[in-house]
């Protein structure tokens, strides 16, 4: 590989991540890599290319295409943690500020949290099967600190240890321990795998070693699809996704006053700044309460 070959460099990332089952990063950086080519209109790049200038317009070309906003930052996370991890490595030449006129944020958009009353309504069975095991996983997944799906899909038997789970985040590779509450898990009990052969806890993954990723994808799909029409069996209820009970747990946490930090090292979080982009904004009833208190607290106190 050249030393300073951007794609040379990327496509060996990728299969690093590939080979550490780290399928959705490693996702995340090819869909990147594939941007940059054709954005280049050809496959190789070296990072003496890549520039303030050539950086600017590749954001435009990728806002061409009519993509949000929090899409190019993804793109642009990603080809800057491969231009650092270069730069220390000592195969890229060192380029202070080169992201600076590049969007790298998150814009805030439509928050998929729901409120305690949702999780409520939630917790009473429904006759059909399907929309059943979709509504015990859903509630599992918020028990569990809010859980993503990647990562209980993955989970394995030996990750549980009586009451507790140890585990490694698909996405991060940070390692989290979970007490699990006994309401989950009597959940555990009732949708945990079958198959004695799969290493997994949970049968969403049904061929261990044959294309999982996709494997995964199609349970994905399936579990979204499955929690739509849960919300239509229940009269008004909304919006469910796999994020939904992930993002309420935050939310609600946030709203019972823990601190924003235990929070997100709660749910393995880099920083307190992702977990902020997962609270679903106060409500108008919450905000008036909490000054009602202020005030009565204040001038009561005589």
């Amino acid at each position: 590989m050249s030393k300073t070959n951007l794609s040379a460099y990327m496509a060996m990332t990728i299969s690093q991540l590939r080979g550490e089952r780290r399928m959705g990063t490693a996702h995340v950086y090819q869909s990147t890599l594939n941007r940059i080519k054709d954005f280049m209109e050809r496959d190789s790049i070296s990072f003496e290319e890549v520039t303030p200038v050539w950086l600017k317009a590749f954001q435009e070309y990728l806002l061409g295409r009519q993509l949000h906003w929090n899409t190019i930052s993804t793109y642009m996370r990603m080809l800057r943690a491969t231009y650092f991890r270069a730069v220390d490595e000592g195969m890229a030449p060192y380029q202070p500020r080169l992201f600076k006129g590049v969007y790298t944020g998150t814009k805030v958009t439509v928050k998929r949290a729901v409120d305690e009353d949702v999780f409520r309504r939630l917790d009473t069975p429904v006759a059909d099967e399907s929309l059943e095991s979709a509504r015990l996983l859903f509630l599992l997944l918020f028990m569990l600190r809010g859980m993503p799906f990647v990562d209980i899909a993955y989970l394995r038997h030996c990750d549980l240890h009586d009451n507790v789970i140890v585990y490694r985040r698909k996405k991060t590779g940070a390692w989290l321990t979970v007490r699990v509450e006994a309401k989950a898990m009597e959940i555990i009990r009732i949708l945990k795998n079958a198959d004695g052969a799969s290493p997994y806890l949970f049968p969403l993954i049904h061929h261990p070693g044959k294309d999982e990723y996709r494997q995964y994808q199609n349970a994905l799909r399936g579990f979204n699809y499955r929690l739509k029409k849960l919300g239509e069996y229940i009269n008004g209820i909304t919006g469910l996704t796999s994020y939904t009970a992930r993002h309420s747990w935050a939310t609600i946490a946030n709203y019972r006053n823990y601190q924003q930090e235990l929070i997100s090292n709660a749910m393995g979080h880099s920083s307190v700044k992702v977990t902020e982009t997962y609270f679903k904004r106060h409500s108008d009833d919450k905000i008036w309460d909490m000054n009602k208190e202020i005030v009565s607290y204040v001038f009561s106190k005589k």
